[in-house]
């Protein structure tokens, strides 16, 4: 029906409450610029008389000033109203700059407000309001804060510009403590640098990137996530800024990085297994050929393994390995590669190692695992050790030669009676 009594009135309305308890105000032209604007009525009128914000509280009003209100020219009248009434909440309001502030359900008072703008309009408000655009700004940033991935803009100054709600929670900053500012104001320095590289890259590239960074989260972890970005040209076809979204894949890289830990580790002990061991032991026989230096293979086998297992059980079996892998790895240094071969067999590669510093280590081992007392239902024994120790040359089979030779020493262990170390020192 056409507007008989305000034909040329438009207003803008922007409901920021999250708990509705009264209905919009029927006024002769509102435009609701959210969450869905009325198709065509944003083009209907060359003037908005004034905004209208429906707050139900601190954070509504929060969002308004800072997300909202700095869209709006200067001088743009807006009238708060307030879904429920609170008079400490409205005297703020109104000292803040508001034209009025009213209950959601008082018509005759909003009426009365906008009838003093149309009789005496603010003189700050000299340049026209026009409803087509800050209705589509509006509506266009309540529309970005519906979504749960956190979105900026920033301008060819790689300043921010705008940013949804989301945004703002992941990093834990006000709207206003971000727009206008730099990623350096926002996120630790090391990060920020390798944002506005990317920013610097992409605005002299041009179309899309996306990359994978860390961001530090409003709770301060850092948390892995991906980016994607494009960059938006301005009417001479220059790049006038970026737009871009933050894809939170924390939980995806701890996956990665579980099933990653699983493939090179053995499941029961976690150890290394083997596979690792050999990716790991040929970079240390590259770092040999080129800078020098010793290495040191150590096979440990657990004597009576087998034994163990069929008169106390299966699970004593396991927690002797438990409780050997523990006894071995307070003896190791963090650069000592330590894996499982497999059953009751272990290897160790000690980096800057000679065979005699690795009969040291393989000592403390052997006499420390003596310590260990395994229980269970049906009895007890104590752990003991057969240890081989081979010395790694610098070449292609090194390795491999290596663990011939440590396998053999371990077998003369064995053969010796067991709880020993082979080659004995004064044998090598």
């Amino acid at each position: 029906m056409p507007d008989v009594l305000h034909p040329t009135r438009r207003l803008l309305l922007l409901d920021l409450r999250t708990s509705k308890r009264a209905p919009e105000p029927e006024l002769p032209g509102l435009v609701v610029v959210n969450p869905n604007p009325r198709f065509g009525d944003q083009e209907s009128a060359d003037t908005a008389l004034a905004v209208l914000v429906a707050i139900d509280g601190e954070p509504a009003l929060a969002e308004w000033r800072q997300r909202f209100l700095p869209m709006c020219p200067n001088g743009c009248p807006h009238i708060v109203l307030l879904d429920p009434w609170s008079q400490t909440l409205a005297l703020r309001i109104v000292q803040g700059g508001a034209v009025d502030c009213c209950a959601m359900d008082d018509l005759e008072r909003i009426e009365l407000a906008l009838t003093r703008l149309e009789h005496h309009p603010r003189a700050a408000t000299a340049d026209p309001v026009a409803p087509s655009a800050l209705a589509h700004w509006l509506s266009l940033q309540a529309a970005l804060d519906t979504l749960p991935i956190p979105i900026f803009i920033k301008d060819r100054n790689r300043r921010y510009t705008a940013s949804n709600r989301a945004f703002a929670d992941y990093l834990g900053l006000a709207a206003g403590e971000i727009v206008g500012k730099t990623v350096f104001d926002v996120a630790p320095d090391d990060l920020a640098a390798i944002y506005d590289r990317s920013d610097v890259d992409h605005l002299a590239r041009g179309g899309t990137q996306s990359y994978e960074s860390q961001v530090r989260h409003a709770d301060g972890s850092l948390h892995d996530v991906v980016f994607h970005k494009a960059i938006f040209l301005d009417p001479a076809g220059e790049p006038d800024g970026i737009v871009g979204a933050i894809l939170d894949i924390s939980e995806r890289k701890a996956l990665e990085r579980r099933l990653e830990l699983l493939a090179a580790t053995d499941f029961l002990t976690g150890v290394y297994n083997l596979r690792t061991f050999y990716e790991l032991a040929r970079h240390e026989v590259s770092r040999l050929v080129r800078n020098g230096g010793e290495l040191a293979l150590v096979v440990i086998d657990i004597d009576h393994f087998k034994g163990i297992n069929d008169s106390l059980g299966h699970a004593a079996g396991d927690n002797a390995l438990k409780q050997f892998v523990a006894v071995v790895r307070e003896n190791l240094r963090e650069q000592d590669i330590f894996a499982r071969a497999g059953g009751d067999e272990f290897r160790l590669l000690l980096p800057d190692t000679s065979p005699a510093g690795a009969h040291l280590v393989a000592e403390r081992i052997r006499s420390e695992v003596n310590k260990i007392i395994v229980r269970s239902q049906r009895g007890r024994c104590r752990l003991s050790v057969s240890i081989g120790i081979a010395q790694c040359l610098p070449g292609e089979d090194s390795i491999d030669i290596a663990s011939g030779l440590a396998d053999d020493a371990l077998y003369e262990a064995k053969a010796a009676g067991r709880n020993c170390i082979y080659p004995l020192p004064e044998s090598r």
